[in-house]
Parts: C-alpha cells; structure tokens; sequence
C-alpha cells in the first residue's frame, strides 16, 4: 500500500465534537497504517461564524488525543497558510482560470427565490437544486445587476451532458449524471470561497491524495471532481463512511448524545478509551483488545467500514473507559484521581490502598470523590436509602456488630459470623446494614477490603452513629 497523505478540515464555529472526531481519528489510523502523513487544515472561510478560539481548541483537542498532524498550524509545511481565510489569493487565481474558460458565471438569484424554485420543484416530486436560471444570461443582464449594486455568487458549469464516475472505497463504482446536478457555487457574495471549491483546490496543492469523510459528503464528490478535472489538478482517492448518529438514530447532536471532546476532557475520560471507542464505531476490528493509536492503525481496515450508519453508544465508551483503567497502575491512577481527592482522604488513609479498593468500582474520577465522601465526610443521614435500612434495621443490631468489631477486629469472616449468631440476621439482612453503616452506600467493594484500609475507630464511630439514627 502506498502513503497516504489524509486530511482533516474543521470549520472552527464551535467545540469540536465525536462525529468529528471520529472522522479525524480514521484519518489518522490511514495515515499512520502507511507510513504517510496527517494533515490538518483550518476551514474558516465562513468569517461571520469562524473565531480564533475554537480553532484554537480544535488543536488543543487533537493533541490531547494524541492526534498529532505533521502538516499544518503550529507544525508548518509546504504551504504559506493553513487556514483557508488567508489562502484567498490563491483562490482568486484559480477563480481567473475558470472565467477564461467560461466556466464559472455570476448568479444573482436571491435566496428567496431559490426557496420559491426548490417549494415548485418538490411540489412536482422533481429534486431541488438551482436551475440554472443566471447560466446563459447575456453581458448586459449582468451589467444591469451590477449597476443596481447586487452582488453575484459564481457558480460552476457542471458539464449536464457527462456521467461522472469515481471508486469510492467502502462503497464501489459511483456514478453520477451531471444532468442530475447543479451547477453549484464557488464563491460567495463576499468574496469567500466555497467548501465545495477551497477544500477541492487545498487538497490537491497540499498533495493529499485520500479524502476520508462522512457519506454526507458522497453527493459532493462528483462535484469536486468535475473542478478539478477542469483545472487539470490531481483528484484524491475518495472514503465515505457511515454517518455517526445519535442514540434515536437521528444525527448525532447535543440533544441525543453528542458530546464535545472538552466534555469529555473534563469529565474524566482516557483519550486512549475514547479513540478504542471510535474506532470500532461502523468499522469491525473483531475484538476487545485495548489498543494504542500505532496499534490500532495496524488493525485497520478500509473493507471493514460498515455502509450503514453507528449509534452513539454511551455504555460502549464507558465499557472502554473500565479497559483503560485497569491497565493503569496504581500510581498513575492516583496522579488521575489526586486533584479530585485531595481535599476528601484523611491524611491517615493509604492513598493507593484507596485507589486499589474503588478500582473496580469507578468509571470517573466524580466517582472516587463520590466514594471518598461517603466513606469520610457524609453523616449516615445524608443518604435517604441508606437511612432507611439503618432504622429498619435497629439499634440493637448496630450494637451487637459494635462489640464484634472491638472482639474480633483484624478477623472480618469473624466478626461478621458473630454478629449474624448474635443478632439472628442473615444474608442481605445481614450484609446490607452493616455496608450501608460503614460505607454510607449500598454498593461498592468487599466490605473486608474496605475495613482493611480503615482503623477501628473509625468503623466502630460508624456503627455508634447507626445505632442512634
């Protein structure tokens, strides 16, 4: 195989989110599985929504996942830019090209009139696209726009008369008739580029020669060929993969799922959880191994891609998170934990004694601070579930499992036999109290793991406070 040079292109109008980053971690697995090069470029032609600082995150983002771009901001390359705001010079260049070819024209059709176009031609069950009304129009008819001070869009001369074919790589042989399609826009009313032009133009300058993107995109592609050929520049290889939807099956979004990476971040996720999770989303690996980024370009495969969309899978993600954290030792899990736990553990208590007793009990940090709390600040009170069984359960009971702790203390299947003989309580009647007492929980790890870490008078303060609830 040879190098693939890939690419990703965000638009930085907001945070960067899992369908995103979805796109960006499979481009870097093709690019990383041949020995090639990961680029990244900026498309912040849209100057209204564009702003510095989500670009700025975009970045910070990629490299916290260890999505490391060796072409692009911050790293340089060949190119003077790599944000397609200050690449318009070159844009103009080709914009001359295509004129002296007659193959873009100003359109000044208003949007309002689109909308009355594309209402008609649903109305008659036809598709909805622009119908060339500006395409033939004379010098003069232009002049009279410009005069009045419109200002146009230019649109391309798609050829209506030829198939476009190209292979796309997950889905086979596509072909589309230009008399299917529209002559779209490559510049805008204020001058600004077009995705459908600037990504089309940056990615055969920048050499990339595989184009791996949403099949939201599939309709797209014909288009951009058609451009390029009329430019006579290079035409990438194409990759359309399976949109990522929501947990409804919609597309995926705040409301059903989504979550962007800086929430992620900041609850806690392992960028290693994260990057296991997407890539087996709408792409076999026929495992559960956990793997690193060089691992999991290794196991990669173009033929693998589903053709059919991915759910958002919360579970999924969460089930990799538990994979991470138990391949992590016991020190770096606590340098993970430590700003959440420091001002919660008693300075007596083992702190990677504590690390190893919640290990299995933890997907988040929140949640060691949740069990920290439980165990060192709440009353027994706080917790109504817990309250309740307390007082069900009486203050004898509490009493009894007091004085077996002082007997027996260091021997837990002893003390726990005893108060069961004592009390005349057994299984979850047994159990479950003395949990909820010690734990000011219902759940969580071997209650002799537990008394394992603490002192004697920390549990029999405990049992004193069940006993007067």
């Amino acid at each position: 195989m040879s190098e693939y040079k890939s690419r990703f292109c965000p638009s930085p109008t907001g945070f960067l989110h899992l369908g995103n980053l979805r796109t960006a971690l499979l481009n870097v697995l093709l690019a990383l599985q041949t020995k090639g090069t990961f680029l990244l470029r900026i498309e912040d032609t849209d100057q209204e929504r564009s702003e510095k600082k989500y670009a700025d995150a975009v970045c910070e983002d990629l490299k916290w996942m260890n999505l490391n771009w060796q072409e692009g901001p911050e790293v340089g390359g060949e190119q003077d830019s790599y944000f397609q705001s200050e690449r318009n010079d070159i844009y103009v260049l080709f914009y001359e090209k295509l004129l002296e070819q007659d193959l873009i024209y100003p359109c000044f059709m208003s949007e309002q009139e689109l909308k009355a176009i594309r209402r008609n031609q649903l109305a008659a069950g036809q598709p909805p696209r622009y119908n060339g009304a500006w395409a033939n129009a004379s010098e003069e008819e232009v002049k009279k726009e410009l005069s009045k001070g419109s200002k146009p869009v230019y649109r391309f001369r798609l050829p209506k008369d030829q198939v476009i074919t190209f292979t796309d790589l997950t889905k086979g042989e596509q072909s589309f008739s230009g008399s299917d399609l529209d002559d779209f826009i490559v510049k805008k009313q204020d001058g600004n580029p077009t995705f459908m032009f600037a990504n089309a133009i940056d990615d055969a300058l920048m050499g990339v020669n595989v184009v791996l993107r949403g099949d939201d995109h599939l309709s797209n592609t014909p288009r951009q060929i058609a451009l390029l050929k009329a430019l006579d520049l290079s035409i990438p290889e194409f990759i359309h993969v399976a949109l990522f939807t929501g947990d409804d099956g919609s597309p995926l979004s705040k409301r059903n799922g989504s979550l962007s990476v800086q929430e992620l971040r900041e609850a806690g996720y392992f960028p290693k959880a994260i990057a296991n999770y997407l890539s087996r989303v709408g792409h076999t690996i026929g495992d559960n191994e956990l793997r690193s980024l060089e691992e999991l370009a290794t196991v990669f495969k173009i033929d693998n891609i589903s053709n059919s969309p991915s759910r958002f899978d919360l579970d999924q993600l969460g089930f990799w998170q538990k994979k991470v954290i138990e391949s992590k030792s016991t020190e770096s899990l606590l340098t993970w934990l430590r700003k959440d736990l420091s001002e919660i553990l008693p300075a007596e208590i083992d702190q990677n004694g504590f690390v190893e007793l919640i290990r299995e009990n933890i997907v988040f940090p929140k949640d060691a601070a949740d069990y920290a709390k439980n165990l060192f600040v709440h009353s027994l009170s706080s917790d109504k579930e817990v309250s309740t069984i307390i007082k069900e359960t009486g203050p004898n009971f509490f009493n009894i499992a007091r004085e077996c702790v002082q007997e027996h203390w260091g021997d837990w299947s002893k003390i726990m036999k005893d108060i069961g003989e004592k009390s005349g309580n057994k299984g979850k009647e047994l159990f479950m109290p003395i949990r909820a007492a010690i734990t000011c929980q219902l759940s969580g790890p071997e209650l002799d793991q537990v008394t394992n870490l603490l002192d004697i008078d920390r549990v029999v303060r405990r049992l004193e406070e069940a006993s007067q609830l």
